[in-house]
């Protein structure tokens, strides 16, 4: 005899049904979580290294078109000294409060926010997208016909990111080869890599930054960046 009870035959799920479903469902979902964190911080890290090599390209460009680096904040294009780091800010927001800090784990791992040998800094936007500052409109000579004379020849890029966590790019330019940064000596130059650096997914800078401190063979931390001039294995 077929049962026609319309309510008997739409009989739900048992609780123990419930459980198990729940159960499957956590198990899953436990097994699954590391490897979707780790995409995403995989992800992160891919983005921010080619942003890091992108900007780190734009100023060898720049290097190449100017005969310099972009190392100046006022209108004397021989007057190399004043800049001993570029921030991916503009230039009214770049101070401590919006640069991450250091871990403390390196020496001068501090200095990448101005500290230190951190010194000023300046607005990567101004010398690779505006080629001005407020106050010195332009900032390098302009390229009329290059490649001779030399001369600024931008944009470099589009426009200068944030890294995949919300914090700025920082160049320690102070090392450059030939930027003739006050106060650093050409052995010193000789002696650091000079990196496009994100303070990476902990939000702190490992990397140190100190005249007294060789930039070779760095390691540790999470720090993530591309090197535009020296020796380094990070």
């Amino acid at each position: 005899m077929t049962d026609t009870n319309p309510h008997r035959a739409r009989a739900g799920f048992t609780l123990v049904e419930i459980l198990v479903a729940v159960a499957i469902l956590a198990i899953l979902s436990a097994a699954l979580t590391p490897l979707v964190v780790k995409y995403v911080n995989d992800g992160r890290r891919a983005r921010a290294v080619s942003d890091c090599q992108t900007l780190g390209q734009a100023i060898l460009a720049f290097n190449l078109d100017t005969g310099r680096w972009p190392v100046n904040n006022d209108a004397n294009p021989n007057d190399a000294g004043e800049l001993s780091r570029l921030v991916g800010l503009p230039q009214a927001d770049i101070s401590a409060a919006n640069i991450p800090g250091g871990a403390n784990v390196a020496p001068g791992d501090r200095n990448w926010d101005g500290g230190g040998n951190g010194g000023v800094g300046g607005a990567l936007e101004d010398h690779l997208v505006f080629n001005r500052t407020d106050t010195v409109d332009p900032l390098y000579v302009v390229s009329n016909s290059p490649p001779e004379p030399p001369g600024w020849n931008g944009p470099y890029v589009s426009e200068v990111p944030t890294d995949p966590w919300g914090n700025p790019y920082v160049m320690n330019v102070r090392y450059l080869t030939n930027a003739n940064v006050a106060g650093v000596t050409p052995l010193e130059a000789q002696q650091h890599a000079v990196f496009c650096l994100s303070a990476g997914a902990n939000q702190l800078f490992e990397t140190s930054f100190a005249d007294a401190t060789e930039l070779e063979n760095e390691t540790g931390g999470d720090d993530v960046g591309w090197m535009i001039e020296g020796n380094s294995n990070r």
